[in-house]
């Protein structure tokens, strides 16, 4: 349990004394109308305030499992207790004490080798510049060589009657695969099968596997960039079951490794292969890259310097009105933590996390303020605010296989990420909202705010798989992750925000963030959330929808 802190404290009460926006009595309405989120208006003010507090220095980019992310999940369960929320986490508390296995890997002991298996003639290949060895979360040291086999992307998707390891035996081997995803694929069902990579190397028993560089990839977050920021020597987590087993999604796995396009080059050249041939193919729709034996065995080994670590969820209700829906439960999701101090950067090396996610959390906690001071919703709403996100949705996971309330309960989720609030936005994204009746209460806000609902402008990111929002779909909650969009200088304001401030100290106060936008977002996502707990049915998936299916949730009928 994470004790008091007076800067927390201090924070909280300067935050509590911004003005509170003015309520106006509403006449009757009807059940499922969202009057209370008219009724009372969001007050930039209260998200400025949270925002600065938590995207200041002294909480040293709030790092999962570091005094500075206590600081601010104490700064958040103060908050939420001067707003009226109740305690929803373990024994009565806000928090839900989530224990981490932590790793560094040791640079030194690092290393990847690639033999021809008939010669032992060996590819010349550069450390940070080839190639890269990762750390582990599972074990402090590890050392493998196993035959090679080039197995293209490593999708497996039966929807497409597509297997790419069809015809390859990689039983005790080490995969090679393409990074990301193909296109053409439906941009969150192409999410999904990336995330599912390493799960499907895992499953047919490989025991290590090397990625290669893409084209898009280089474009997405480039190998170099990689390299230079120094995020490969930042912490990995992994979170602890009961006995102190670390959770793993592939546990055959031993070692991982990436190349870059250099070093991808030399690989499937080295092979007798058209590298550029085949990164066209790669390149074009469908990616349909044939796998195949590679002539190589791969040497590599990793060691880790391994501790363990605590870091909280902090969980909060607001209680429902209506006798029979408030046992269901509406969650609004948003992670508490960044990454964390850079080595890398000369000067400025805290990396602040204002939009990433800093702003999400003061939103959140901005919509909590606006359904208590106005008519309660009918059903439930839970605040849940989650640590190790950026370690692989860890708080989300550990939340969602270990929930404080019974998980039936939980019936819809919208989560919040990193909203670009540079400028004045005319468009929100709902990342899978048309994938369950959730469409409506999205597409109803928008509307009622003037603004459109658009498509994903990324899909090469993935980012239906990389927020918090997933860990509920894959228990089955339809779920939505909700950002600003493109219109208006969206589209140069995301970019902007991907190539300068991204998990970059630059993400801090000191842009131009727009508190009049920041407003905005929070009254539209308080129109969403009470739309959803006022509703007379429960958020469902669409019949027959593709995550309905994969994770057996709920569905319409027809």
């Amino acid at each position: 349990m994470i004790q008091k802190l007076g800067l927390a404290l201090g924070a909280v009460m300067l935050a509590s004394a911004c003005q509170p926006a003015t309520k106006t009595t509403s006449t009757s309405a009807p059940e499922n109308s969202v009057s209370s989120a008219e009724a009372v208006s969001a007050n930039k003010s209260n998200i400025e305030a949270d925002m600065r507090f938590l995207a200041s220095d002294d909480l040293e980019g709030r790092e999962a499992g570091t005094p500075g992310y206590d600081t601010a999940a104490q700064y958040v369960a103060d908050r939420m207790a001067a707003l009226g929320v109740t305690p929803a986490g373990a024994d009565g508390s806000f928090f839900q004490t989530v224990p981490l296995q932590r790793s560094y890997r040791v640079a030194e002991d690092l290393a990847l080798e690639i033999q021809f298996a008939e010669t032992g003639e060996t590819l010349s290949l550069q450390e940070n510049v080839d190639y890269i060895m990762n750390g582990s979360t599972q074990s402090e040291f590890d050392s493998i060589s196993a035959n090679a086999v080039f197995v293209g992307f490593g999708i497996v998707a039966p929807d497409l009657g597509r297997d790419d390891y069809e015809g390859l035996d990689v039983e005790g081997k080490i995969v090679v695969t393409l990074s990301g995803t193909p296109k053409g694929i439906q941009t969150e069902e192409r999410a999904f099968y990336g995330s599912q990579k390493t799960v499907e190397a895992s499953k047919r028993g490989a025991i290590g596997v090397v990625s290669l560089e893409t084209p898009t990839r280089e474009t997405v977050y480039s190998f170099a960039r990689l390299v230079g920021e120094g995020r490969l020597d930042s912490a990995r987590m992994s979170w602890l079951f009961p006995d102190g087993t670390p959770f793993s999604r592939a546990p055959s796995l031993r070692a991982t490794g990436y190349l870059s396009l250099a070093g991808g080059r030399k690989m499937i050249e080295g092979a007798g292969k058209d590298f550029d041939a085949l990164m066209a193919t790669a390149e074009a729709e469908g990616g349909a890259v044939q796998g195949f034996d590679l002539p190589y065995q791969i040497s590599m080994s990793q060691r880790s310097t391994l501790d363990t670590v605590e870091s909280d969820n902090v969980i909060g209700l607001i209680e429902g009105s209506d006798p029979e829906l408030k046992n269901e439960i509406i969650v609004l999701t948003a992670h508490l933590d960044h990454i964390g101090v850079s080595k890398s950067f000369e000067d400025d090396k805290i990396n602040n996390g204002a939009l990433d996610n800093a702003a999400g959390v003061s939103t959140l906690l901005e919509v909590a303020r606006m359904m208590i001071e106005g008519d309660r919703p009918r059903r439930s709403v839970m605040l849940l605010i989650v640590t190790a996100e950026e370690k692989g949705l860890l708080g989300a996971q550990y939340f969602a296989q270990n929930p404080t309330v019974d998980v039936a309960r939980l019936v819809g989720n919208v989560n919040l990420d990193m909203p670009v609030l540079t400028y004045e936005f005319e468009d929100v994204v709902a990342f899978g909202s048309d994938r369950s009746t959730i469409a409506a209460a999205v597409s109803s806000a928008a509307r009622e705010m003037s603004m459109q609902l658009s498509p994903d402008p990324f899909p090469d990111q993935g980012l239906f798989t990389r927020s918090d929002h997933f860990r509920l779909v894959e228990i089955g909650v339809p779920s939505i992750f909700l950002a600003t969009g493109t219109a208006n200088g969206g589209d140069a304001a995301w970019a902007e925000h991907f190539a300068t401030n991204y998990h970059r100290p630059s993400d801090d106060m000191n842009n131009d963030i727009s508190f009049d936008a920041a407003a905005k977002f929070a009254e539209v996502n308080a129109r969403i959330a009470l739309t959803l707990a006022n509703a007379d049915e429960r958020p469902l998936w669409l019949k027959d929808d593709f995550f309905a299916r994969q994770f057996n949730g709920p569905q319409l009928a027809e």
